[in-house]
């Protein structure tokens, strides 16, 4: 049975709610979707308790640090840091400090690479920074008017593309070490996630005739054709999306019930495969909410993932993590409230 509106409201605030109670740190990978999601909810009920989950965060972080950024803050989450900036101004300053990590970041062979300061990680990329840099570069570029920022947004995701990007199957491998240029060439489910939506949203921040639009909306029309045959019938994708004998994960249907109908909305999407594509996000969102639990829990998310390779991912743990709830959320103020979040974006 399809859910009424009154339906997905009700589990829109359990599944809000219990991001909300999320111990967020100063960061991780996957806490900046949650933030934004508790943003989007609190757009789309009214409701400012999940604003002020989102503040808080940043206040804690924002009292420790006072300007002072290293290479751990890369993964800080710009875009709920941007979206408080835009009603209380008083967030600029932390928002640019970002934006000038950013411009500090060591390039290797002509990679960004985040996290020089590790021994381990020093020349690796990550297929989550297509959601970490490019949509919160543009979107600075946007609120300060310095088109700077929006180059460089286009710069990193450029450069994440040529390594990470497998163009034979129109999906993104995991991970890259810019010191050996080698791929490990894992078609991680979460990662396509992560790479679609942090995708999407730097096309939704440029302007329409900036010079990387063309090749970006290229990407994303390719990757949605690549990610369409691989959805099970069931509304999920594996685990490692060409690989089904992994298990179905339920962050990347999550994802996908948000990102595939903003693909289409957006025109990236190729205009003989609209419609199955906003079936696919259909048969996601189905997927996703049979899969949330009564108290507003999506169960059976993959646990944080390292790059490896098959065995990794194949064994990993699932639980309920924000990288779950985040796009659940995400996905459900976008059926209540389409594009509600950034409505007020030129």
């Amino acid at each position: 049975m399809t859910p009424t509106a009154t339906d997905l409201g009700q589990i829109l605030r359990r599944a809000a709610d219990r991001a909300a109670v999320y111990p967020y740190k100063c960061w991780g990978f996957g806490e900046a979707v949650a933030m934004l999601g508790l943003l989007a909810a609190s757009r789309a009920t009214g409701d400012d308790r999940y604003r002020s989950v989102v503040e808080a965060a940043f206040d804690r972080w924002w009292d420790v640090r006072r300007g002072t950024l290293g290479f751990e803050d890369h993964v800080t989450p710009g875009l709920p840091l941007l979206s408080l900036a835009r009603r209380d101004r008083r967030w600029m300053p932390a928002a640019l400090a970002l934006g000038h990590l950013f411009t500090r970041l060591p390039a290797l062979d002509g990679v960004p690479v985040h996290r020089p300061d590790l021994a381990l990680f020093r020349s690796h990329v990550w297929v989550d920074c297509l959601y970490t840099d490019g949509p919160f570069l543009a979107l600075l570029g946007l609120e300060t008017g310095d088109d700077r920022w929006s180059d460089l947004a286009c710069a990193h995701a450029r450069a994440y593309i040529e390594v990470l990007w497998d163009a034979s199957s129109g999906l993104f491998f995991h991970g890259y070490d810019a010191g050996t240029r080698r791929a490990n060439a894992v078609h991680w489910g979460r990662g396509n996630g992560w790479a679609l939506m942090g995708l999407l949203d730097l096309l939704r921040f440029l302007s329409p005739d900036h010079g990387f639009v063309r090749m970006l909306t290229g990407v994303i029309g390719r990757q949605v054709e690549a990610l369409l045959p691989l959805q099970d019938p069931g509304g999920h994708w594996h685990t490692v999306m060409d690989r089904p004998e992994t298990y179905l994960e339920s962050s990347v249907a999550a994802m996908m019930a948000w990102a595939l109908p903003q693909a289409v909305r957006l025109g990236a999407v190729p205009a003989a495969r609209r419609e199955t594509a906003l079936r696919a996000a259909a048969a996601a969102l189905a997927a996703t909410l049979a899969a949330t639990d009564a108290d507003g829990n999506l169960t059976g998310v993959s646990e944080a993932t390292p790059a490896g390779d098959l065995a990794v991912y194949a064994t990993r743990p699932t639980g309920v993590f924000p990288w779950g709830q985040g796009p659940l959320v995400l996905a459900l103020a976008d059926e209540i409230s389409p594009d509600g979040l950034w409505e007020v974006v030129p």
